[in-house]
């Protein structure tokens, strides 16, 4: 197994506690309220901002043209594509513009986003990619599971395009280069380097965790939000 492989068995605990969460499970049996989905959709949609940013600073800091070119595809898939999704459940949901405009990051959301942003900013390329693959490496995968696990209850969900958007062949494509990138990245890296991307990778898989639970409780910061 290369050392990119070997990151999701290093995460697994929460890894898996993330599959679990009532907020995915919901997503998969369709029963997920709305009002929490919505919550979780004006999240991610600043997220994904400032996630999009740091495939910029990956593009800054790439020292070939193949990297460029990826991290600036990618950053292109997350704008055009994958906040596609977000925008045609904001229209459903009825979220107006100016309530995007308005909606403030989450405490969980700013710290999540803060430590992206740091490693891009303090680290190089092996860095960058470890502290955002587990978003699109998580999300592909419980988007795959749930349309294995609760195939015979898509048909009506209205979550159907969430799950089939991630699980999409499309969706893997945009990040699949990750593996590779990585693992040539930290080809000659000592252990105690190759333990801080380790750590950066799951630190950005226990954030993904958080940002469900916190999705879940329609959570602003550690108190809860009122219903």
């Amino acid at each position: 197994m290369s050392f990119s492989r070997s990151l999701k068995e290093y995460s697994r605990v929460a890894w898996e506690d993330g599959y679990r969460h009532p907020f995915v499970r919901e997503l998969g049996r369709g029963t997920l309220a709305r009002e929490r989905f919505k919550f979780y959709m004006l999240q991610d949609y600043k997220y994904l901002l400032s996630y999009a940013g740091v495939f910029a600073l990956g593009a800054l800091k790439s020292d070939t043209e193949y990297l460029m070119s990826r991290f600036t595809y990618s950053q292109n898939k997350i704008l055009n594509g994958e906040m596609d999704i977000h925008r045609a459940y904001m229209r459903e949901l009825g979220i107006s513009a100016s309530e995007i405009a308005s909606a403030k990051p989450s405490l969980y959301n700013r710290a999540y986003t803060s430590n992206m942003l740091a490693a891009g900013h303090d680290g190089g390329v092996a860095e960058i990619i470890a502290v955002i693959f587990p978003c699109a490496w998580t999300y592909h995968d419980y988007a795959t599971r749930l349309a294995e696990d609760y195939s015979g209850e898509l048909e009506g969900n209205f979550y159907r395009p969430w799950i089939e958007g991630y699980a999409s062949d499309d969706f893997r494509k945009s990040f699949e280069w990750f593996y590779d990138a990585l693992d040539e990245a930290c080809q000659y890296k000592s252990e105690a380097e190759l333990e801080r991307i380790r750590e950066l990778f799951a630190s950005s898989v226990e954030f993904e965790y958080l940002f469900w639970d916190m999705s879940y409780d329609m959570r602003m910061s550690y108190k809860m939000a009122p219903r």
